[in-house]
């Protein structure tokens, strides 16, 4: 093959190899366009903070998650070191931190048979925002 048909050649080879990737790109570009989520608002993605101090009371709504979840056999019921969750007080003085701790889900413990749920973990982090009252 001479200079000149080999030159020919590569010269097609490079016109097609750019068409081809340009196509392909713009192609692979559109489809990413057009599979792209689309959410009109905030809640659509992150759903809707239902925080309402006057609902989302100790007495009625935290206190009965960590009874029921925490304050239990060999945990933070006051029978070891662990901060006792029975007393007010305690759960008062560590507010911040159980909003931490539970908000990413490192209490209850993984090894434990229980966990909270979306809800249980909103109310403790609304109850914690509205400053952790005894109500």
């Amino acid at each position: 093959m001479d200079f000149g048909k080999a030159f020919a050649l590569s010269s097609f080879m490079n016109y097609f190899k750019s068409y081809t990737l340009g196509f392909w790109g713009l192609a692979g570009g559109v489809l990413l366009y057009l599979s792209g989520c689309a959410y009109e608002s905030e809640e659509e993605i992150f759903g809707v903070n239902n925080c309402d101090p006057q609902q989302v009371t100790y007495s009625n709504v935290v206190q009965p998650i960590i009874t029921t979840n925490c304050a239990i056999a060999n945990c933070h019921d006051g029978g070891n070191t662990l901060p006792d969750w029975t007393i007010f007080d305690n759960v008062q003085a560590n507010a911040q931190l159980i909003k931490t701790r539970t908000s990413n889900r490192t209490m209850p413990p993984s090894n434990a048979s229980i966990s909270l749920t979306a809800q249980e973990i909103d109310a403790i982090a609304c109850w914690v925002d509205s400053g952790a009252q005894n109500n």
